[in-house]
């Protein structure tokens, strides 16, 4: 799997947010660190998140599963009739 840079700009994004606020202090620009830390934050967790998700070899495995399921009918019944055709033409 390849390696990703954005969980390194989210936290260098969180980290400058908070370094900003303190400074910005008593100007209109605090709002845009305070609002920074929290969506950084945000978006880290969701990134942490959506990566451990799919890293989960079990929700492959069901997916897997799943689809095995749900194709099995299909597979079964294109198996029988090619079983049907080959005993038909063998006794013709």
């Amino acid at each position: 799997m390849k390696p990703s840079s954005a969980p390194v700009l989210l936290f260098i994004a969180l980290a400058l947010s908070i370094a900003a606020a303190l400074p910005l202090a008593g100007t209109p620009f605090v709002v845009i660190a305070l609002v920074g830390f929290p969506l950084s934050l945000a978006g880290l967790a969701w990134w942490v998140l959506r990566a451990d998700a799919a890293a989960d070899p079990r929700a492959r495995l069901v997916r897997a599963a799943d689809r095995w399921e749900e194709g099995w009918d299909k597979f079964e019944r294109d198996f029988w009739a090619h079983v049907q055709a080959r005993q038909s033409s063998t006794l013709d």
